[in-house]
């Protein structure tokens, strides 16, 4: 597998004219092989497409999704740029278009044909769900001058159906398939229930606006969920190696190369208001504890069992989130001092190292997301065996023990909030801005625990279920890096605009795409499978500091902070009012 991986990490970076004009010329591989053999292409289109987005995920994604705060570069809300498009529609698309066309006609390749047509049905899903229209009935045209634009309702209803017809184009006996198969090692069944998953992911997605394919959908598979995935056994995941070439980007991005700790991922603020208002143990389980000379030191205020006193206490926490608004914003006329002033980068929170591990799997679908969409279909009245609340239970239970702390999901199915038909108070976010509140609506805990369970592969999947759902109440972020959006306030993008390239080579087809959304290429454009934003004037809105998200981190007296052995410096003791 290292091997494989290695020696074909060199093979396809594309020779083939996709969407637009000269990239034949500009996107050689001079290592390219003249004939590869099919097993080579697609493990080549397999890896390059976890690698590029392993590397949207760093750049763009993980900040979108509210799981980590990334302070550099276009991490900062930036809305795309060429390399994705260019890296999709040639390293991928392209030449899973040219395994099609050269073994389309050999029958013992059928089910090859079939697994690439899956895999190219998941690489346009990713790339519809941040562009909105792109080139696709089109694409891989190469004697036209135009190259058009499909719109969004066109292409989800074109995938629901081939991915029906490529998972029931599967025949499950026999040895045809790709050897090695770096996904599912060679397991058709696997394959089948991958896209029918994908199929129910993409159904739900465009209910909006596809609502009559993605009901249909939607509906058989409920009505036979054999067709799904099964179990964890079932996950869909591309694994990476120890050795030169054969790291997965994040390692090669965060580890191996010298990065600024301003700009490593660090524990995001919202995520983190979320953890601490429903005492989730995910955040012990997704990140690293801060070094302890490196933790916060806070002040609070604790009372006393022995006394009628009160003492303000200094002590440090483990954990912290980074902050979407670290300035003081004159606009927000906010007042007193901040309760993370003084902060530096080194006090908040890191990825858990396994995350971030050369060889660590990159998730492409988990058994725990398709809980997550069967507990939403049954809530919709679609169908199912077991109760919306049972899937959903199992849903948590499968990520929890996923994370290795399966002993408390139990516990945590029991808040308030995240046990079924019951509302949720959440923390404030630290400027007051947003809170973490969840509502009595079962539908919106399916949502948020799903949210939960994207960290950290499916950052992409969380935003798309974010602009679908609207169920996170996200605070904005400041200093957003994107001179498009005209504001020092913003909230996460809509969408991706067109690379310049496609302005360039395919001026008419990138007009006559614009002119499908009626308006414009800007990022808050939404694509039609987003519920309708209403926006709010962040610079109007009533702001202030709430320090409660990090207080009485061990308790609410002194004597918890000396039962959890918490060295603290005592700042004053006074008799309760």
């Amino acid at each position: 597998m290292k091997k494989i991986l290695y020696i074909l990490s060199v093979i396809l970076a594309g020779t083939f004219q996709s969407c637009t004009k000269n990239f034949e010329e500009t996107n050689k591989n001079p290592n390219q092989f003249n004939s590869p053999d099919a097993e080579a292409i697609f493990t080549g289109v397999a890896k390059a497409t976890v690698d590029q987005m392993e590397r949207n995920n760093y750049l763009f994604f993980w900040t979108y999704s509210n799981f980590f705060a990334i302070d550099g570069g276009t991490a900062r809300y930036g809305s795309g740029d060429d390399t994705n498009w260019q890296q999709m529609y040639v390293n991928v698309l392209g030449n899973i278009n040219q395994l099609k066309k050269r073994y389309k006609d050999n029958p013992q390749y059928a089910n090859r044909i079939q697994i690439a047509e899956i895999w190219e049905c998941y690489a346009y899903s990713y790339l519809v769900g941040i562009y909105g229209p792109i080139p696709y009935s089109q694409a891989m045209m190469t004697n036209t001058p135009i190259i058009e634009f499909d719109d969004e309702n066109t292409i989800y209803a074109s995938l629901l159906e081939r991915l029906k017809k490529a998972a029931d184009g599967l025949k499950l006996t026999g040895a045809d398939t790709f050897t090695p198969d770096v996904v599912f090692n060679g397991d058709l069944l696997k394959w089948k229930k991958f896209a029918n998953s994908l199929r129910l992911r993409i159904a739900l997605r465009c209910l909006r606006n596809q609502p009559e394919a993605a009901e249909a959908a939607i509906r058989e598979l409920m009505t036979d969920e054999t067709l799904l995935m099964q179990g964890v056994a079932d996950n869909a995941k591309l694994s990476y190696g120890t050795g030169e070439g054969n790291e997965a980007p994040y390692f090669i991005r965060l580890v191996k190369n010298t990065i600024a700790d301003g700009d490593f991922p660090k524990l995001n603020d919202y995520l983190f208001t979320n953890f601490r208002s429903y005492k989730d143990p995910r955040l012990g389980a997704y990140f690293e504890p801060v070094p302890v000379a490196d933790q916060y030191a806070m002040l609070d205020t604790l009372a006393s069992t022995a006394d009628d006193t009160l003492r303000i206490v200094s002590y440090k926490i483990p954990h912290l989130g980074s902050p979407k608004s670290p300035a003081i914003l004159p606009a927000w006329g906010l007042i007193g001092q901040s309760p993370i002033s003084g902060t530096v980068f080194k006090n908040f929170s890191k990825p858990k190292a396994s995350i971030l591990a050369s060889n660590k799997p990159f998730s492409i679908m988990d058994y725990a997301e398709v809980c997550f969409m069967k507990a939403e279909a049954k809530y919709l009245n679609y169908g199912g065996a077991k109760t919306a609340e049972e899937y959903y239970k199992e849903a948590v239970t499968v990520n929890f023990t996923t994370w290795g702390i399966a002993a408390s999901a139990s516990d945590y199915l029991n808040t308030n909030g995240i046990k079924w038909d019951t509302q949720g108070k959440g923390f404030n976010y630290y400027t007051g801005l947003v809170n973490t509140d969840i509502p009595l609506d079962n539908l919106t805990k399916i949502w948020t625990q799903r949210w939960i369970n994207y960290y950290p592969d499916g950052a992409f999947d969380a935003w798309c279920l974010q602009r679908r759902t609207l169920s996170l109440d996200l605070p904005p972020l400041t200093n957003a890096g994107n001179p498009n959006l005209n504001s020092t306030i913003t909230d996460i993008p809509d969408r991706w605009e067109f690379p310049n390239v496609e302005r360039t080579y395919n001026p008419t087809g990138y007009n006559n795409a614009i002119a499908k959304f009626g308006a414009n290429d800007l990022p808050t454009v939404s694509l039609k499978f987003a519920k309708p934003v209403v926006r709010r004037d962040w610079n109007t809105a009533r702001a202030f500091y709430d320090p409660k998200y990090i207080q009485k981190w061990y308790g609410p007296t002194i004597q918890s902070l000396a039962a959890a052995g918490i060295p603290y410096v005592l700042v004053n003791k006074f008799v309760r009012p």
